[in-house]
């Protein structure tokens, strides 16, 4: 689940899996369904920061056709995983971006973490070899989930997806797990045990940059 929602917070880029990239070379067509001027260039400002490291072009338009269809929908950031979004309905949006401009560093960091799915990225807390010293209980307990609840109630499901389900390494190309990593979650320092604990990354990791670099290469004769 790629989905942040405001009010409770936040391979290639470090983990993705290769059948979800884009082709290398492709202009990827990016629609907005909704949104004021201010949303869409600040979208723009901060989706680009992606493109000096990556072989794909960006085209934005306005209208309801686009490889990328994004809507302006308050309270939520959500995109599809790469070129899963060919499976979405074509009248619907594959990517959801919560228009909070007055916190710019904040919008900016998840257009960047959503774009990042968009093109491949899995979240980077869930890598193979995350080792986050969760408390799960704190977790569970901040998300409203039962103390007694067992391994299949559905809220606990979904915790458990989202923060402590690490991905398959044998599905998956990675680099070294990277807590500084744009698709990393925020990490609060009382759901672990310990001091452990990770603030909003707000701009793209090196990791981030030569990860997505190998999946989306130029040509041989063009780096040359």
């Amino acid at each position: 689940m790629n989905q942040t929602v405001t009010r409770t917070h936040r391979n290639k880029r470090a983990v993705g899996k290769p059948a979800h990239f884009w082709t290398p070379g492709q202009t990827l067509c990016i629609a907005f369904l909704n949104g004021d001027q201010a949303f869409k260039d600040a979208v723009k400002a901060a989706a680009s920061s992606w493109l000096p490291h990556i072989n794909l072009k960006f085209d934005f338009v306005e209208g309801d056709s686009g490889d990328i269809r994004i809507k302006s929908d308050p309270g939520v950031y959500w995109s599809a995983i790469g070129n899963n979004a060919t499976l979405i309905e074509a009248q619907d949006p594959t990517m959801r971006l919560s228009p909070d401009l007055r916190a710019a560093a904040f919008f900016a960091a998840n257009v960047m973490h959503e774009f990042g799915h968009a093109l491949g990225a899995e979240h980077e807390h869930l890598h193979p070899e995350s080792n986050i010293p969760w408390n799960k209980p704190a977790v569970y307990a901040a998300h409203g989930v039962a103390e007694d609840a067992d391994e299949d109630d559905y809220a606990r499901l979904s915790v458990d997806e989202r923060y402590f389900n690490l991905l398959d390494a044998s599905s998956f190309d990675y680099s070294p797990y990277d807590p500084t990593s744009i698709m990393h979650y925020p990490v609060r320092q009382d759901w672990t045990h310990g001091d452990f604990k990770i603030d909003l990354n707000r701009t793209l990791s090196e990791k981030d940059k030569a990860f997505m670099a190998k999946a989306y290469p130029y040509p041989a004769a063009e780096t040359a």
